[in-house]
């Protein structure tokens, strides 16, 4: 086993390290910066682009990595020499053990740590290719999950204590490099920042402590980075509808169509070609074929017909629970948006939920009024609508937040939205002490008159929370509150509760299908999947009225114009 000692090199020079099959110790020097490893050639691991590219990554999506001329390098510290050689034996006394380490030498102030890195999530002809995306691979074996009463998740060992702080968070190679904390909110709030080539991305969970806000943050970032590009097979369907037909695809007008001409897609027509990705439908028992950019919300290459969102992204401790929460998560957004669209009357619900209640009592120090109303609609997935309503004066003060929850335990569907909405109300008050522009008055009454404005999230927050808006939602009016009843469903076996809605919606002409997105060392390493569901047919979530699709959903029957929705 050989050393190789680079203080000049390339992006692309990096593929030839251990290229002749022989094992070698790479030493790079970048900067202040001494990194010793991974270990390559002579066996698997990481190859060493990979593991500069993670790294690379982590530093700013500013630094043109995929650069082959890109070039770095440093000169070795005389004075960490020592510290250097007796790493460099520590690695040659078990080269294994390094085939996918860093030791990361800073010797600017002689810190020593050491880092996993991984092959790229898209794969890597060198050290790591994904296998083709094929009908083969999308197949589901199912069999019963069960799990304990009262719960929708099973146990998962390979979770406990710090195991998914310790496999994710890395400052400097990722996928997660930063965990942050909000302790001036409702709740105590924690940011998992990714590493993304997608911009700004985070996890964020909101708990009753810190400790368990961290580990939802933590799931949320596995869900989002598998829900942003393919990690688990590689695209090589390029083809259009008429091409494949609807026994193998989707026709893409049943997922909704933006209702306005978007600056972000291209025309839909059965002749385009498009890439397309292999997913499960429970309806059929058969694979089918899915637009790849239908599935992936983050910068998939190829013409787009629509611009997803992570909407029906779900993780869990076996694929069947991933599938079930992304359903779940579709129905919640399908309910809301059909009760905005339509005005339907909902009736209010009784809030029971302790923390809910806590919140409650919360939003009315802010001078906010809870309610909460029932957005159950065909779909029979209990659903929840939380309003939290401004009950003074002040044309600066936004008068209502909106938020929405669902789940087939409605105090736990309450919960979730409650937390949802408590949230939202401080967080916009930092929000407007940042960037006050955002909530500029005469910005926002504009956007009020042109819908067509309406363009972030943001957006769709901030122009509802004017006085001006507020007969937009008047057909939500607090009654006499109801307990809302739990669905008989099945309780003991996540698969049977599954097969429970794939029926209940077939009869409502919706098919389920699921698109496993697992990153297989997050399976390896955790024991967690992530699928994204899509029910063609449903109301999909999107943020800017140019990406608004509700043409063809005839489930949708509104009777007047269709205004931007208030969905956080």
């Amino acid at each position: 086993m050989s050393v190789v000692s680079l203080t000049a090199y390339t992006i692309g020079d990096l593929r030839h390290v251990g290229a002749n099959g022989d094992a070698v110790l790479p030493i790079r020097y970048d900067g202040a910066m001494t990194l010793l490893g991974p270990v390559v050639g002579g066996g698997p691991g990481v190859c060493l682009g990979c593991a500069e590219d993670s790294r690379l990554a982590a530093q700013s999506t500013a630094v043109p990595r995929r650069d082959e001329g890109l070039r770095l390098g440093g000169v070795p510290s005389p004075a960490h020499g020592p510290l250097v050689e007796a790493l460099t034996e520590l690695v040659l006394a078990d080269p294994d053990a390094y085939r996918d380490r860093v030791l990361a030498v800073r010797t600017d102030v002689g810190s020593v740590t050491e880092h996993r890195v991984r092959t790229r999530p898209e794969g890597c002809p060198v050290c790591g290719p994904l296998p083709d995306d094929t009908a083969e691979t999308a197949v589901v074996v199912r069999e019963p999950v069960p799990v304990p009463p009262g719960t929708l998740r099973g146990p998962n060992p390979l979770t406990g204590g710090d195991a998914v702080r310790d496999a994710l968070v890395d400052r400097r190679h990722g996928p997660v490099d930063r965990l942050s904390r909000v302790g001036d909110g409702p709740l105590p709030s924690v940011s998992a920042r990714i590493v993304s080539d997608d911009g700004p991305q985070a996890g964020f969970g909101r708990t009753a402590t810190f400790g368990e806000a961290e580990r939802v943050a933590l799931f949320e970032a596995v869900e989002r980075l598998a829900g942003m590009r393919p990690r688990r097979t590689r695209t090589v369907l390029e083809a259009s509808f008429a091409d494949l037909g609807p026994d193998r695809a989707v026709e893409p007008t049943r997922f909704g169509l933006p209702d306005f001409p978007s600056p972000h897609v291209v025309p839909y027509a059965p002749e385009v070609r498009t890439r397309w990705v292999h997913g499960w439908s429970y309806s059929r028992g058969t694979a089918v074929a899915v637009p790849e950019h239908v599935v992936y919300w983050g910068g998939t290459p190829g013409p787009r017909f629509v611009n997803e969102t992570s909407n029906g992204c779900g993780t869990g401790n076996s694929l069947t629970e991933a599938v079930l929460h992304g359903l779940f998560e579709v129905a919640e957004r399908d309910a809301f948006l059909m009760a905005w669209y339509q005005r339907t009357p909902l009736r209010s619900i009784a809030v029971r939920d302790g923390l809910a209640l806590h919140l409650s009592d919360r939003l009315e120090q802010l001078g906010y009024r809870l309610e909460c109303y029932d957005a159950t609609n065909d779909l029979a997935v209990p659903a929840v609508l939380a309003l939290a309503r401004h009950t003074g004066d002040g044309p600066s003060t936004p008068r209502a937040f909106f938020a929405a929850g669902a789940g087939v335990d409605p105090d736990a569907a309450v919960r979730s939205a409650v937390v949802e909405v408590a949230v939202d109300v401080e967080s916009a008050a930092r929000r407007a002490r940042v960037d006050p522009a955002e909530y500029e008055r005469e910005r926002l009454l504009r956007m009020l008159r042109e819908p067509e404005l309406v363009r972030t999230m943001e957006d769709h927050v901030t122009v509802n929370g004017l006085p001006e808006a507020a007969d937009r939602y008047d057909f939500l009016r607090p009654g006499d509150p109801v307990t809302p009843a739990a669905p008989d469903v099945p309780g003991h076996d996540l698969d049977a509760l599954l097969e429970h809605y794939v029926t209940a919606w077939a009869a409502l002409d919706l098919e389920v299908i699921a698109v496993d997105l697992t990153d297989p060392v997050v399976r390896d390493g955790l024991g967690l999947h992530t699928a994204k569901v899509v029910v063609p047919g449903t109301l999909p979530m999107t943020f800017g009225e140019h990406d608004r699709r509700t043409h063809g959903i005839p489930r949708l029957r509104a009777t007047g114009p269709l205004l931007p929705h208030p969905f956080p």
